[in-house]
């Protein structure tokens, strides 16, 4: 099989029960994403509190997005916790209770981040624009009157989808929408068995599709098994576990077929481009 080496199954590390960080994630690195420039984290939490006590806010020297969605398998616009995040030198706070999506450009100041209440367990996503995380400290410095960086809380809403055997919520989000990073994204939510509607096509850039499901439980568990097809030979690859596939720029990929599902799953297809384009 030619490119088994673009499939990765996610393996989730736990955290110590009681942490406001994730109770478990998941780091992919350029290492493992083939040499993109990027990386991702994914996880699930479900405790108040800040999620690194006294570190305060960071800065990176690459663009990051930040995300935050809800598990429910029925409603991609709810998010089940209420949270607060200070942005820039000022440590400004934003509080948000829906999904949100928050680019935070090169430079640019971010954290404590904080979960105030919890009603169910829910998820976050960090991309970010660089082959591996580093971060550095920004001391609080200045005051705000409170909506300097506003723009930055960006309502995440769903709409429907096709249905049947292809979405049906979905949310898309361009390059534009997030202050003009080079990347864009759609979160995608499925919950029957058969052919999505996409035939197969490339892109001008690189991509990661990560198929995750709703079992906060333990996220490894997928709830369904996919087959994607991968190549101008159409080489099949059939998978259960949540997985991450690197798709380098100008692959032909698709179609997936859903063969069965136990419970709704997920799919968050990020394009390392300012905006959805087919090659």
């Amino acid at each position: 099989m030619k490119y088994t080496n673009l499939l990765k199954t996610l393996s989730f590390k736990s955290s110590p029960m009681g942490s406001a960080n994730a109770r478990q994630m998941v780091f992919l690195g350029s290492d493992i994403l083939e040499g993109f420039q990027f990386n991702f984290i994914l996880g699930v939490y479900d405790q108040p509190g800040d999620w690194a006590p006294n570190r305060g806010a960071h800065s990176h020297n690459f663009d990051e997005v930040l995300i935050f969605f809800g598990y429910d398998p029925r409603d991609m616009n709810y998010l089940g916790s209420e949270m607060s995040l200070a942005l820039g030198q000022e440590w400004e706070v934003h509080k948000f209770n829906t999904p949100t999506v928050v680019p935070a450009p090169r430079g640019s100041a971010h954290c404590p981040l904080i979960t105030e209440k919890v009603y169910k367990p829910f998820g976050h996503f960090h991309l970010a624009l660089s082959p591996q995380y580093t971060a550095n400290k920004v001391l609080k410095e200045g005051v705000t009157d409170g909506n300097k960086y506003s723009n930055s809380i960006k309502n995440m809403v769903a709409k429907k989808g096709p249905g049947g055997a292809d979405a049906v919520q979905l949310v898309e989000v361009s390059g534009a929408a997030l202050d003009g990073l080079n990347i864009n994204f759609v979160m995608s939510l499925y919950n029957q068995s058969g052919p999505w509607t996409r035939s197969t096509h490339a892109h001008p850039y690189d991509e990661v599709l990560v198929f995750f499901g709703h079992n906060t439980d333990d996220l490894t568990d997928l709830g369904a098994e996919i087959t994607i097809e991968l190549g101008p030979d159409h080489e099949k690859h059939t998978f259960y576990k949540s997985t991450a596939i690197c798709l380098p720029k100008g692959l032909p990929h698709f179609p997936v077929i859903c063969n069965k599902v136990t419970r709704p799953y997920r799919m968050m297809q990020v394009g390392l481009g300012t905006q959805y384009l087919i090659s």
